[in-house]
């Protein structure tokens, strides 16, 4: 009897080993197949233990791939990155050759010859009084040549080029308090003086109080001024003000017709005029 108690407990011991090897090393797919078939037959839990030795056996490879699912995800997403910054930068690109078609085609049917310039540099405390363009005497830019900005396919008063330098300019915006342009006022004709006054908008004094002056009127500039060419659209009359009981003039507020904060390019009318008159034009207007 003890006998054939050693020869089960050898038996036991012989298979539990075989069933052990059988599961850590590698079979083929029908041996394998096969394994689970038998081993599910004769114990559930046998054919779950197959399943978890086949994982174990199989943990490098699934982490190798788990690596390479993570690095291509982050391959597309960077790519996708790249996609919309280059989806942008084309957008934006052809934006800008839109407006540069339409203001090129707007500056052939103009009267005045000139060039184009981009706006490069702004100064935060001085946002309405001036800029600077990447034009300069090298190009042929004068110290007042008038300066012109695109707005709604209309060209309008910007300002006059203040300071020349070989490569760059300073221009003096219509908006400073210190500039000033004698404007013609539509229909009547008549003629009044326009000033900035380092905001957005412009005001308009000395208009006669029997005018008959009312929002909505538009103003170019005047052949009575000679600092600037004549007809150029100046702006729009927003808000008259009542005569004062000390003044026999009235003044209003104009919404100048380019908003100097868009501007990206402007258009410099070469005007050619002598010092003198210039300085005349320029000390007239100031008053």
């Amino acid at each position: 009897m003890s006998r054939e108690k050693d020869a089960a407990n050898y038996a036991i011991v012989f298979f539990a080993v075989l069933s052990v090897l059988i599961l850590l090393f590698p079979a083929s797919k029908m041996a394998h197949t096969a394994r689970v078939a038998v081993s599910y037959s004769f114990y559930p839990s046998m054919h779950y233990g197959a399943k978890y030795g086949h994982f174990v056996r199989n943990v490098p490879s699934n982490f190798i791939g788990i690596l390479k699912t993570d690095q291509e995800n982050r391959a597309l997403k960077e790519k996708l990155r790249n996609l919309e910054v280059n989806l942008q930068n084309a957008s934006a690109l052809t934006a800008e050759n839109d407006r540069l078609t339409r203001e090129l085609k707007l500056s052939r049917s103009m009267p005045w010859s000139g060039s184009w310039a981009r706006v490069v540099g702004k100064t935060p405390s001085d946002w309405y009084g001036s800029f600077y363009i990447d034009k300069g005497s090298d190009d042929g830019i004068a110290v007042n040549d008038t300066v012109l900005g695109m707005q709604d396919d209309r060209a309008g008063l910007a300002g006059r080029v203040f300071e020349v330098y070989p490569r760059f300019s300073k221009v003096l915006l219509l908006t400073n308090a210190a500039a000033s342009a004698v404007c013609s006022i539509a229909p009547s004709g008549m003629e009044a003086l326009v000033e900035g006054k380092g905001t957005w908008l412009l005001k308009v004094n000395y208009v006669p109080e029997e005018s008959s002056l009312a929002a909505g009127a538009e103003l170019t500039t005047a052949a009575g001024g000679l600092l600037f060419p004549s007809g150029v659209p100046v702006g729009k009359v927003t808000k008259v003000y009542p005569r004062e009981s000390f003044m026999n003039f009235v003044t209003a507020d104009v919404a100048p017709a380019v908003n100097v904060n868009t501007l990206k390019e402007v258009f410099v009318i070469r005007r050619g005029l002598q010092p003198e008159p210039a300085a005349a034009a320029v000390m007239a207007e100031k008053k």
